[in-house]
């Protein structure tokens, strides 16, 4: 059975995105807060691995990664690598490929290469990390600080 209606935001999200409702945030469920540990499963692809290095200190700035999200994190690694490794076999192979009885028909690369791009960006957004999502989280710009203003701040006055 699936749910219904809209995920519920995490509360680190909801902070990060100011709170424009001002309605109370609901804790989340205790997660411990930390960087997981890489899963080993992940050590026998290095574009897993370099996604997964790429990606936490990302998630650390965002301060949306607990202990809790390494698997989830993993998948994201694994799904990228798919793709990359997808995409590869579809550049070689080219958009069509010759049958045995000299026909031609479309590469199968595609369409996976397709869904796993679809799984991907799902699952980018699950971390704040793709265009939309970092819209909702309401990034705030940050105005550019006068030098003496800083002074003033460090050494009071």
């Amino acid at each position: 059975m699936t749910a219904r209606g809209r995920r519920p935001t995490p509360a680190a999200v909801k902070r990060l995105a100011g709170n424009p409702g001002k309605r109370p945030i609901r804790p989340d469920l205790a997660a411990p807060s930390g960087v997981p540990e890489m899963p080993g499963r992940l050590l026998v692809d290095p574009v897993a691995v370099a996604k997964w290095t790429e990606t936490v200190p990302l998630l650390v700035e965002l301060g949306t990664l607990t202990l809790a999200d390494g698997e989830a994190l993993a998948t994201l690694c694994e799904v990228h690598s798919a793709a990359q490794s997808c995409l590869l076999e579809l550049r070689a192979g080219g958009p069509v490929i010759r049958t045995d009885l000299g026909g031609v028909k479309p590469n199968p690369a595609g369409p996976l290469y397709r869904s796993l791009v679809g799984l991907q960006t799902s699952l980018l957004g699950e971390f704040g990390l793709t265009p939309t999502s970092r819209v909702r989280l309401g990034g705030k710009e940050e105005k550019p600080t006068d030098e003496i203003e800083e002074f003033f701040k460090v050494h009071g006055a």
